[in-house]
């Protein structure tokens, strides 16, 4: 019977083999790194241990085919070289598609494009040609015959004192992973110190891996006196490559009479609270402006559907606006036209980090924030008050523009005795004692009757607006950030699913000279940019600056919305809902169901079902962080 190949022989393979990954990886690098000793250092330690740790499943696996072949496989000398070349075949294969992936869209493999390829047909639905195909093949076979040249190559150096040579190599191997080990504990802090100070060349080069692991460490930067270093300008660093938003400067036509904005927003609103019995006012409003039946936020929870709302982006795009300090452009518009700002929450700006994103280039004077102390509905009242005096103290010369996020629908959803209209309700909802299942219809009521006072404050506002006379120049936008689910499909709350309880607010938009309408139609917070900023004499297409659409426009239509966590981001239509992970985080939690939130029995036919738009939403996910090559 054929021996099995000896420990230093198979050893000996994958050190050869490590060295060509190394070789591989290298070619993920730019030319950039190398361009100072700090981050030439850098590279080649993360290049070299990476490529140890793309190998890893590989040698794991390759160990445990040793031992099981060495004890009864016929032929195992045969097998087991099989194996082991295609194995790190395997590793090389996966690393030319990643190279491949990320040249065309930006990003590295991650569980969405797994979704998409593993789909019947997805890969010709990237718009591979058949001769590319073809040679993706044939570099594949390339790749698998130089594993079989690195095997047959350590075949013809296998020592015949191999007992002796076994345990000098062992030392060898030891002191190998110790220098592994400590290039990998260098580049771990020196990631950590450049993510600290800001340090972008590393930064940047870090997302040239595939399966990076970040390491921060700010908090402890910050505690042993290490300064971040100031950023530009909307850190946007060209020559590194980071944001491209907008797509093409601004083309701006300021209007002769620019429009003032109030924009109210609602935590945990959902669709169904606007009602003329829970929020009358709102209704009553509603009449007179767009109502829009079927719209969706940008996310289930409040940083993405806030962010949505002003950038017009998918939830993913929080991370490089967070990094870069990047305002919405829709601010940047505002603030070059002069506009005067009153911004106003009933919780914070700094968290989540709206200080560092949306409003990243406010005076800080203009930011208003009150929580803690009085009750939620308490701080709305007087968030409102202040809004009010706001309006009335403005400089009449220049437009306004002013935000107020209300606190009272947020849980344990907080309300004035006058508000209770749905009884009964659960006068105390205390998180470790309530029976949720048992108690959601009481839970649910103090939510409604949150919503009603609510209400009560935007129709303050909007009576003020028309006693004033100032709704003939005045756009107003009411909006939930989220929605909030009470058990219908099985949870309470929200951040956890796609279904429409969680991601489906009310929308009115009130835009002078334009006719009252409902739209039936799905629409969403990333049309919010859209539909302004033509309103504020801009001229580009609304694709420069955003992935939604002008819901002004006649023929306006969207056959699908986007909602995003920080791990996936979800199709969200008329027949299906399907959630995609966009990390290792994200693939943990998969969810798909029909229109009406039902799970669905076979997610593969949903998604050949909506394969192309699967196609159009991966280069969505980098449309404005294409970095160079």
């Amino acid at each position: 019977m054929a021996k099995i190949p000896s420990l230093d022989k198979f050893h000996r393979f994958y050190l050869l083999t490590w060295l060509l990954v190394a070789l591989h990886v290298s070619t993920f690098t730019s030319a950039s790194q190398y361009a100072s000793p700090g981050t030439a250092a850098w590279t080649l330690a993360t290049t070299a241990t990476y490529s140890a740790f793309y190998l890893l499943p590989a040698l794991l696996l390759g160990y445990a085919a040793r031992a099981l072949l060495g004890r009864f496989a016929p032929r195992r000398d045969v097998l087991l070289a099989a194996l082991l070349i295609g194995l790190t075949g395997l590793t090389h294969a996966l690393l030319f598609a990643d190279r491949m992936i990320h040249s065309m869209y930006g990003f590295h493999i991650n569980g969405f494009v797994l979704d998409l390829v593993l789909t019947p047909g997805g890969i010709a639905s990237l718009g591979a040609s058949q001769s590319t195909q073809i040679t993706a093949a044939l570099i594949v076979a390339a790749l698998l015959l130089m594993q079989a040249g690195a095997y047959y190559f350590t075949a013809v150096h296998e020592n015949a004192r191999r007992t002796v040579h076994e345990t000098q190599s062992g030392k060898r191997w030891r002191w190998l992973i110790l220098a592994l080990v400590f290039a990998t504990v260098g580049e771990r802090v020196a990631f950590a110190y450049s993510a600290a100070t800001n340090y972008q060349p590393i930064l940047f080069a870090s997302e040239r891996y595939p399966f990076y692991l970040p390491l921060s460490m700010r908090k402890v930067a910050k505690a042993l006196g290490i300064k971040e270093q100031p950023r530009g300008e909307g850190s946007i660093d060209l020559a590194q490559g980071s944001l491209n938003y907008p797509l093409a400067p601004l083309v701006i036509d300021r209007p002769a009479r620019s429009p003032n904005i109030v924009w109210l927003v609602a935590e945990s609103l959902r669709f169904d609270m606007l009602d003329a019995k829970i929020m009358p006012q709102t209704w009553q409003f509603s009449e007179q402006a767009m109502r829009l039946e079927k719209h969706y936020s940008g996310g289930n929870l409040t940083q993405m559907g806030v962010f949505s709302m002003f950038y017009g982006l998918y939830s993913t795009y929080w991370f490089p606006m967070l990094d870069n300090r990047r305002s919405p452009v829709l601010m940047d518009v505002m603030q070059q036209q002069d506009y005067q700002f009153g911004l106003y929450t009933s919780q914070r700006f700094t968290f989540p980090a709206f200080d560092k994103t949306v409003f990243a280039k406010m005076n800080p004077a203009d930011l208003h924030e009150r929580q803690g102390g009085a009750d939620a509905w308490k701080r709305d009242v007087i968030n409102i008050g202040e809004m009010l005096d706001f309006i009335d103290q403005r400089d009449t010369g220049r437009p306004f523009m002013t935000y107020m996020f209300f606190e009272s629908t947020h849980a344990n959803y907080d309300f004035p005795p006058e508000s209770a209209i749905a009884k009964p309700y659960l006068e105390d909802l205390n998180y470790i004692t309530a029976d949720f299942k048992g108690q959601i219809g009481e839970i649910k009521n103090r939510y409604i009757n949150a919503a009603h006072h609510v209400d009560s404050q935007i129709g303050r506002v909007i009576d003020h607006l028309r006693e004033k006379k100032l709704l003939d120049n005045t756009i107003v936008i009411v909006l939930g950030d989220h929605g909030e689910e009470f058990m219908e499909r099985g949870r309470w709350g929200h951040s956890a699913e796609f279904n429409r309880f969680q991601t489906s607010t009310p929308a009115v938009i009130y835009v002078p000279g334009q006719q009252p309408r409902v739209v039936t139609g799905i629409t969403s917070h990333l049309d919010l940019p859209a539909t302004l900023m033509p309103l504020l004499g801009v001229k580009n297409p609304a694709s420069d600056y955003s992935l939604g659409k002008n819901l002004l426009d006649s023929d306006y239509h969207r056959d699908y919305a986007v909602a995003g966590d920080w791990n996936r981001v979800a199709y969200l239509g008329e027949n299906f809902k399907i959630a995609f992970p966009v990390n290792t985080a994200g693939a943990v939690k998969s969810e798909a169901t029909d229109g009406d939130d039902n799970p669905l029995q076979d997610h593969g036919d949903a998604k050949v079902a909506i394969r192309p738009v699967m196609v159009e939403m991966m280069k969505n996910l980098t449309r404005f962080t294409r970095r160079p090559t």
